[in-house]
Order: structure tokens, then sequence, then C-alpha cells
């Protein structure tokens, strides 16, 4: 409520009152003409410039938003009312734990009721919407909390496993994975966690070059709701795309549904999630590859973007079992600005990689895996499975195990230097060439122990956590310039989550992340889980001199 007080003031007072300020209206012309001259005098010094300080925040609530159920295809016009598009319901669910055990964690789907922890850990099944984890400080540091949304599909149009981690709300977001081509699903789904309204403003990239989606280009989502941009209606016929979202008004949350078919043969579907943003080295870990030729279509790919406007020279070297390899076709990339580029997997052996991306100007990456099924009744083809691994930063930090899936953790010992940083990263190297002999202290030494890494190594320790609460250590040694699989079940029974703690003075930074599977008779099945690392957790804030005077 708003209160107006009126004074009243006699005639005597207001004739008084006059006389005072036209008096002290020229004691101020006077005052302010001797300023002026002094002023041309003697100009006033220019103040020195305050650098920008980081200042230490408390920590506030940890909030993630884990991605919500599968978007189901569109019924309408389908014909044959006997041919269903998805004939199993999807397996549906939401683990997550809690590394501190801190009492305060919970699961609220959008517009739902909050389901608190029980001891170390929570699940959902069917959740009816994204779903949004919520923890409290411990002891002043953020909580140490994980999640990840798993949907299983066994048959059908959405055959296949698609997880995505619970991330941490943002103003700008990468999404680089999908197609709008004909047959592809790519259905960009924005939350929006926070109490304020969020402007967000969506970029897409394709093969040709940035795309104009017109009204699609900017879409306001409320508070606690989500939205929903189908892509292909926005921006069609595009083989490969790259996202990018930056919001005002508050922070939100983003993935990518992305589905294939080839006539009535399912060719996978997955979560593509946020990876990190442009620079000049890019690290995507998880890259579990089968044998296949150099061009065998299937082999899976790794996809590059300079965003910029000058384009990049990029080259692509991988982390594998036996040390540093180059990617064929890859020793030397010229990105044109703006045009997204796929590089096939194709001609490496088989095994578990790390890709690591440098470039002489900022780019984003990812990696689409692919393995082969079975044909099904209605294929005249075998089916195919697909995931998405996107970049990371490198360091320790979180990931939940998605329910009814096994896994494999991959770390991939990157050299120090090359992990990604401010942008200012090493220039790609022009004349690469594959290895035929193990590298970065691969070299076997024939007086070693059988299995024993020759060169340096670094080591991180693998915490396994469960339900209960309960964990197991276990150390890893990773062979630097290498990447190892460790598959979860030999941490421990019935781990719903692990911890990755790197060593205090590393020889390496270990890039990593957890490639689940199903294994199925008819093909397996299998997704890329990106962890929630320490680095992005928010600690400081910078503080810059104003530049505006108050009037207050």
């Amino acid at each position: 409520m708003t209160t107006t007080t009126t004074h009243v003031t006699s005639p005597v007072a207001r004739r008084g009152g006059r006389t005072v300020r036209i008096l002290s209206g020229l004691v101020v012309l006077g005052l302010a003409g001797g300023a002026v001259a002094v002023a041309t005098a003697a100009p006033a010094p220019r103040p020195s410039a305050v650098p920008p300080a980081a200042v230490a925040v408390d920590a506030g609530r940890t909030t993630l938003v884990c991605p919500g159920p599968l978007r189901l295809p569109d019924e309408d016009g389908a014909g044959d009312s006997e041919f269903d598009r998805v004939p199993v319901a999807p397996v549906e669910s939401v683990t997550a734990f809690d590394a501190q055990l801190s009492g305060s964690a919970s699961l609220t789907p959008l517009g739902g009721d909050a389901t608190a922890f029980e001891a170390g850990a929570a699940a959902l099944s069917s959740p009816p919407a994204p779903v949004v984890l919520r923890a409290d400080p411990v002891d002043g540091e953020p909580a140490r909390v994980a999640g990840v949304t798993s949907s299983r599909v066994t048959d059908g149009d959405l055959r296949g496993l698609a997880a995505g981690s619970c991330a941490r709300p943002a103003s700008d977001l990468w999404l680089v994975g999908g197609s709008t081509s004909l047959e592809s699903t790519a259905d960009l789904v924005v939350v929006n966690p926070g109490a304020t309204p969020a402007e967000v403003t969506v970029e897409l990239w394709g093969p040709s070059g940035p795309v104009d989606l017109g009204a699609g280009a900017t879409t306001l989502v409320a508070p606690g709701e989500q939205r929903v941009v189908v892509l292909p209606g926005v921006a069609a016929e595009q083989r490969r795309i790259a996202v990018h979202l930056s919001a005002a008004g508050g922070q939100v949350s983003a993935y990518l549904q992305d589905s294939l078919l080839d006539g009535f043969t399912p060719r996978g579907t997955d979560l593509v999630t946020p990876g990190a943003p442009p620079a000049t080295t890019q690290l995507v870990p998880g890259i579990r590859v089968p044998a296949a030729d150099v061009d065998d279509p299937e082999a899976g790919a790794l996809r590059v973007l300079a965003p910029g406007d000058g384009g990049a020279t990029a080259a692509v070297r991988l982390l594998g079992p036996d040390g540093d390899v180059v990617l064929p076709g890859a020793e030397r990339l010229e990105l044109t600005a703006g045009e997204v580029t796929d590089v096939s997997l194709g001609g490496l052996p088989a095994g578990t990689y790390t890709a690591v991306v440098e470039a002489d100007a900022p780019v984003v990456a990812s990696a689409a895996l692919a393995r082969e099924g079975d044909a099904g009744e209605l294929d005249d083809q075998p089916r195919l499975e697909r995931a998405w691994s996107a970049s990371t930063p490198a360091g320790g930090g979180l990931v939940a195990v998605p329910a009814g899936a096994d896994g494999y953790l991959t770390l991939g010992a990157v050299p120090t230097g090359d992990a990604v940083g401010s942008g200012d990263g090493p220039a790609p190297s022009a004349s690469a060439a594959p290895s035929p002999e193990p590298t970065q202290g691969q070299r076997p030494d024939p007086d070693a122990e059988e299995d024993a890494p020759a060169g340096p190594v670094t080591t991180v320790t693998l915490r396994a956590h469960r339900a209960d609460g309960e964990v197991a250590d276990q150390d890893v040694e990773v062979p630097v310039g290498s990447t190892v699989s460790v598959p979860v079940a030999d941490l421990a029974d019935d781990v719903v989550g692990v911890e990755v703690l790197p060593a205090d003075d590393p020889a390496a930074d270990v890039a990593w992340a957890l490639v689940a599977m199903v294994e199925r008779g008819d093909g397996n099945l299998l997704s890329v889980v990106s962890p929630l690392t320490d680095s992005e957790s928010v600690t400081q804030a910078q503080v810059r001199e104003g530049r505006r005077v108050g009037l207050d």
C-alpha cells in the first residue's frame, strides 16, 4: 500500500522560503561558475582502471535439471491402425545419489511434488515431465549430488537407450548433434526451473552454415515450465546440426531428442545434451567403437563446428587403449565458418577412445557412436543403435548410473596443457600422422613386468556409491596419452553413482564419461552419460569497477 502525505504551508512562510531560495540560487551559481573556471584551468586527472577481482561467494542451493520422458511420435495420419510406431512402452526413470548424505536432497517433477532421498539415493519411475534435483550446501560447500534420466525402448521407431545427466541451468548452452533431415526427429526441449521468465534465443548451424529460424529463433519459457521447439518445422532438411541457446532473465536447461528411421527400420534414439562452450581445445570422451572400415557409413562420426566468422584449422587425435593415434582424414581439417562437419570414425581398431580436437580458433565438438543389431520382422536391413557423446571439461566429478543398465567408465589421460581452458589452446599440427607404435609413455619396455605401463601414469580414485550410502574405493592408473575402461560392476554391486577423484598432483588431466549399455540378443543398446564435473561449480564471482554514479 502506498501512503501520500500532504503538507500545508502559510503565505508568510512561502514568501520567506522564496527569498531564501533566491539567495541560495545565487550562491550556487557563483560556486558553479568557480568550479567551471577551475576545471578549465586544470583538467581533472583520469581515474586509473581497477582490474576485476575474484571474490569468493557463499555456496547456494544446488539445482540440477533432469531431462523429461521421450516425446512419442504423433500417430495422426498413421493409416493402418494395426501398425504401432512404438509397440512397447518406454521404460523411463530418473535416478540420483547424494555423495555426502546431506539429508536435504529431493527430486521434483515440474508441477509435481518433491520426493526426498532415502539414505544416499532416490528414484522416480515414469516421470511425467523434466525433474528438478535440489540439495542444500553442506558445511559451506556446494552439495555433491548427481542424477540421470534414462529411457529404454526395445522395439519400434524409438528403439534405443536414451540417457542424459541432470545438468546445471545456464544462460549459454551448446548442443552439438542431431539432424532435421527426412525421417529424423529433432525436438529441442528447454526447461526453466527458476522463478522468473526466461527469454531464450536459439541459433542453429547446418552443413551449409547458419540457418534462419524465423519466428522459431526466440521463445519465452515461463517459470517452472518447459517449451518444445520442433526443429524440422523451422529448419528442415539439415543433415547435421549444432544448436546454441542464450537465455536472458533466467537460466535454463536444454536437451535435444534425436531419433532416426530408414523406412520402417529404426536407426537409433538418444538425447543430445549440452557440451563445452567454444574453445581452441575440445575433449570428447566415451568414444567406444567396433572395428570398421574407413568408408563404413555406420562407423559413427566426430562432429565439429567453428561458429565464429573466420573458420578454423583443426587437427584431431585420439587417445586409445594403446596410446595416441590420429583419426584418419582428420590430420588437418579446414573448417569453413559456420558449417557443421562430420568426420567418420571408421578405420580405427576396436576400443575406447578420447578425442582431442585442437584448433587455431574456437570450435565445438561431439561424437556419434553406432552399433549394428539384427533386422526385425518389418526391416529389410539391420537395425542401428546410436549414441551422442558431448565434449566435457577435464577433472573430477560425479555421474549417476542409469537404472537397469550396465556401464563402463572411460578415463582418458590428456597430457597437461591440452585440457580445455580459456580458449588459448595449442595450434593444430599440420604434419600429424598415425603412429604404428604406442606413444606418450606407452612405448613397450622389454624389461618391464607384463601388463605394467611403461612411462608416466596418472592415478584416479573411483568411488562407487550405493543407495544405502555405502561406498567402495578403487585406485586406477591411467597411462598418460591413453584411455582405459573400467566396468562399473567391478567397483561394487548395485552401484547408483560414481565419483572420480583425481590425484592431488596429477601427471595428466582426466577426461571421462560413462558408457551405459543394455545387452540384448537382437543388438545392444547404448548411451553416453556425461559427468557433472567439479570445474562447473560456481564458487567465485568476478567483481568489476562500476562506471555509473549512483543518484541516491
